[in-house]
């Protein structure tokens, strides 16, 4: 976990409208992505 606010960017986060479709696939990847750089460069 990079952080604990998932409910302040996903209003869906931990309700029953939490479904694939409400997910941000893009920014998740980019997220990803980042992580993966900063890990390889560290």
């Amino acid at each position: 976990m990079l952080s604990d606010t998932a409910f302040y960017r996903n209003a869906n986060y931990h309700q029953a409208s939490d479904l694939p479709e409400t997910l941000d696939y893009e920014r998740m990847a980019k997220v990803a992505t980042a992580l993966a750089a900063a890990i390889r460069t560290s």
